[in-house]
């Protein structure tokens, strides 16, 4: 088997994954034989039907189910456990392939080069229902439309943490990051995945507040278990992460998504947690110095804002030096 497609489901019903299914089982100059789709339940009571699968005909799909609800990282890495194939590829349930050439350009792909790790384009639907088409090199931390080489992932131990359920992607993402040789590493200019803003979804859904202050808890704990497991790895951007990391959670805290009154004390539990995070950093910060801290701000500042649609943000550099480092 030469790729593994990984699918979590919940509450995602025959009528929702339908379309991603069908994108799959309509790819062209594919040997199906060599494919195989994984979907795993995540103890939903949401259940496709046999009947329903079997109606895709080309497909080899296997359907499995948690027996407790874990969030969609440890049910991808369920996926991953009873799979096998030479590569793997993560889908989510309620969006699609790109074309009828996705798979087969990716299938290419790894045949060809045998990359540790494939990223190409992915579609990413607007508000207004148009596309915007992102560059593999632009879509960190985003796992869609991208492949990994089983044998990298297990032999360094890649896996999904098991607490995390909300930026579980980030974490995957980082750590392959943290431990491959760029040299490993293929950009595939073309666009294979279509990202689509499903309303009901766990990131997406509409709530009082930002998403990402609805999500903060593993916002500000998952740069900990990413960085322990950089450390533990002996990783070259350990210290570049959790730098960088920290910043992130910084410039969040300090932005308009915490700026309603009922904030304000989730906010200063948050700055506790950071001001503890930051003294134990804080020989890294001044070693670092205030140049390359700032390219590392600044560079974090952009994509922040940009990644969670932050649109001000109150403090800067200097202020966090004032705060922190004096």
């Amino acid at each position: 088997m030469i790729l593994d497609i990984i699918i979590p489901q919940y509450k995602e019903d025959e009528k929702i994954i339908n379309k991603l299914l069908n994108s799959i089982n309509n790819q062209q100059n594919i040997d199906f034989s060599q494919i195989k789709i994984t979907i795993v339940n995540d103890f939903s009571d949401c259940i496709l039907s046999k009947e329903f699968l079997n109606k895709f005909k080309n497909l080899n799909i296997s359907y499995i189910r948690n027996d407790k609800n874990t969030g969609p990282g440890p049910a991808r890495q369920k996926g991953f456990d009873n799979t096998d194939g030479l590569y793997v590829m993560y889908c989510d349930s309620d969006d699609e392939l790109f074309d009828s050439n996705s798979l087969w350009t990716l299938v290419d792909c790894i045949t060809k080069y045998e990359p540790d790790y494939l990223v190409s384009n992915i579609a990413v639907e607007m508000a207004d229902g148009s596309f915007l088409i992102k560059k593999g090199k632009d879509t960190f931390p985003w796992m869609h439309g991208k492949v990994y080489k089983r044998e990298f992932l297990l032999n360094n131990d890649i896996r999904f943490h098991d607490t995390i359920r909300n930026v579980e992607d980030a974490y995957y993402t980082t750590c392959v990051l943290g431990l491959i040789d760029k040299n490993n590493i293929k950009y595939l200019d073309y666009t294979t995945y279509k990202w689509l803003d499903n309303k009901s979804s766990l990131t997406r859904l509409k709530k009082k507040h930002h998403y990402l202050v609805e999500t903060f808890d593993d916002f500000i704990n998952s740069p900990l278990y990413t960085y322990d497991f950089l450390v533990k790895k002996n990783s070259k951007i350990k210290h570049n992460y959790i730098v960088s990391a920290l910043f992130g959670i910084y410039i969040a805290l300090n932005s308009n998504i915490f700026s309603d009154s009922d904030l304000e004390e989730r906010r200063n539990k948050y700055l506790n947690q950071l001001n503890e995070m930051i003294k134990k950093k804080r020989n890294l910060f001044i070693i670092y110095g205030k140049e390359k801290l700032d390219a590392i701000f600044n560079y974090e500042l952009y994509e922040i804002c940009k990644r969670n649609n932050i649109k001000k943000v109150y403090k800067n550099l200097d202020d966090f030096y004032n705060e922190y480092l004096k």
